[in-house]
């Protein structure tokens, strides 16, 4: 079947709603990197649920947008990642980057955000 996957990215796994996201920038604690700045917000009982904003004022192109959306969802499809609420918000270097080094930053910011607090 073509576009069948194992790996899938349900409704239960996103951020949707707008206070979703204000909690999370609100309550979340923040790991900043080069391409993207991450809010993590721990929720007991729950999964791992992801939330993006790329703004056009960054990525201007929606290829390039739509891009590295796709690389988030992927990278964090493979993380394997305590429960709660991640928003990613990609900056203005993340138009420029080529995938490998958008992984690498996501693969750190999605380890710092699960390593255990004072760690």
């Amino acid at each position: 079947m073509i576009g069948s996957s194992t790996h899938s990215y349900p409704k239960s796994a996103r951020l949707r709603a707008a206070p979703e996201f204000q909690a999370a920038f609100q309550d979340g604690l923040k790991h900043s990197g080069v391409f993207f700045r991450l809010h993590f917000r721990p929720v007991a009982g729950a999964g791992a649920r992801l939330g993006m904003a790329v703004p056009k004022k960054a990525v201007p192109l929606s290829a390039e947008r739509n891009r590295i959306k796709r690389v988030c969802r992927e990278s964090f499809r493979q993380a394997v990642l305590p429960p709660g609420d991640y928003v990613l918000v990609a900056q203005r270097r993340a138009n420029t980057a080529d995938n490998p080094a958008l992984r690498a930053e996501l693969a750190r910011l999605f380890a710092a955000a699960g390593a255990p607090i004072g760690a």
